[in-house]
């Protein structure tokens, strides 16, 4: 019985490792950023290749500051070289055009570096983000609160959303909050939200941000949790009570 028991055990171990290498073998995160082009050329002699260089917003979380206030955190400027597979032309031409922009890119982080690339960061997607208000989605979008710590809301804008496909996935990107000129870090726990964040993404306008607070991370990267998108009010506003009817 022991040993039937160890064997199980042995082969789960073995299971475990395999299915593993297999998932380190693909992508591992994807997701969306605004970035300034700063550099996009083509290399190679018999086979063309296309790397660039972007500049994007991210923070040092080391940085002292007091997040209670709102105080954190000061921006930071990040390069980060990236590739385009030859076959993307649309992508390839949209660069090559947009030298020195701020512009919108969708992209993968590969666990392995693939061999037609010389980065593990592909960029699969790029537009220049529209400055107009949204037609094509709701002004309001709301998922219940996870933090119990404090809610507040912001005005701003997202900056970069990324899925991390792990063993739980999560959403971990950061917003920049306009009207104290910082940027923080957030995580998005329902795909919901995650999908209508995306979409904004598309957008370069100013909204509003529900954050809910959370005394632990769990298995999320970040304290903060999106839970509200609103284009038009505050998040996190009380809906009004309706008023009695007058009996007749």
């Amino acid at each position: 019985m022991k040993r039937t028991r160890s064997i199980s055990i042995l082969f789960a171990g073995i299971f475990f490792l395999i299915t593993s290498s297999l998932s380190a073998a693909g992508t591992y995160s994807e997701g969306w950023t605004v970035a300034k082009l700063i550099q996009f050329e083509s290399r190679g002699i018999v086979f063309d290749s296309y790397e660039g260089t972007i500049e994007v917003t991210t923070v040092d979380t080391s940085e002292n500051c007091d997040d209670l206030k709102d105080a954190c955190y000061t921006m930071v400027k990040k390069k980060v070289d990236f590739s385009v597979r030859p076959e993307n032309a649309d992508v390839v031409n949209f660069l090559s055009k947009n030298l020195n922009q701020e512009i919108l890119l969708q992209y993968r982080i590969h666990r392995i570096e693939p061999i037609a690339l010389s980065t593990d960061y592909e960029v699969i997607g790029a537009q220049i983000q529209d400055k107009s208000t949204p037609k094509d989605l709701q002004d309001k979008f709301a998922v219940p609160k996870s933090g119990s710590k404090r809610n507040f809301s912001v005005t701003g804008r997202i900056l970069s959303l990324e899925y991390k496909g792990t063993v739980v996935g999560t959403w971990e990107g950061f917003y920049l909050d306009e009207s104290r000129g910082k940027v923080h870090p957030f995580s998005i726990t329902d795909e919901e939200m995650a999908n209508f964040a995306t979409k904004t993404l598309k957008y370069g306008v100013r909204y509003y941000l529900g954050m809910s607070v959370a005394f632990t991370t769990g298995w999320r990267d970040s304290h903060y949790d999106l839970f509200e998108i609103n284009f038009k009010a505050p998040a996190g506003a009380l809906e009004p009570t309706p008023k009695p009817q007058p009996q007749q």
